[in-house]
């Protein structure tokens, strides 16, 4: 496999024989894809001043509907709790989030959205909800399913979030049907 991942073609003993092209690893390719997503959410949050690290945070704040401190909001976004500061920081400074003292920790300010938060949320979700669908054009709504099913599994199979819904049963690609596990 080439350094980047890609795909390499082996040689072939014999001169007569045609080169062998070889698939990426999995691995690789989600990669590509991560970075290929990052950028196309980076690109269509510019207009409306946002990174994506900032659109995430909106996003926590938004779906959780309360209140979250830093080090909440951090653990979501998979962020040290020094990066969060500065994305407060700017969400703040742009009048999307607000943090108000906490009744009984001192030096706890948990954020939450503003009017103008809410309402930039709301046009950043069109915008990454466009991204998503001409990303996934190619597939019916069955097979949108089962990629959201695999990729979550995925997730959950290294231990990096998204926990299990408990007792919620999962289709697994093999057609078998199996309780989540939670990580």
């Amino acid at each position: 496999m080439c350094e980047d991942g890609g795909a390499v073609t082996a040689v072939p003993d014999s001169a007569d024989a045609a080169p062998v092209s070889v698939e990426p690893r999995i691995s690789y390719v989600i990669a590509r894809l991560e970075r290929a997503v990052r950028a196309q959410i980076n690109e269509r949050l510019r207009p409306h001043g946002l990174t994506t690290l900032q659109y995430t945070t909106l996003s926590v704040l938004g779906s959780r509907g309360q209140p979250l401190s830093n080090a909440q909001l951090a653990r979501r976004a998979y962020m040290t709790p020094q990066a969060m500061i500065e994305v407060l920081n700017a969400l703040e400074g742009k009048g999307l989030i607000r943090r108000d003292a906490h009744p009984n920790h001192r030096r706890v300010y948990p954020a939450s959205l503003t009017e103008d938060g809410r309402r930039v949320l709301a046009v950043c979700d069109t915008a990454v909800e466009e991204m998503e669908e001409e990303m996934l054009a190619w597939l019916d709504p069955s097979q949108r399913k089962l990629l959201a099913e695999w990729l979550k599994g995925c997730v959950r199979a290294l231990h990096a979030g998204l926990p299990s819904d408990g007792d919620a049963v999962t289709k697994r690609p093999s057609g078998s049907l199996e309780k989540n596990q939670v990580a």
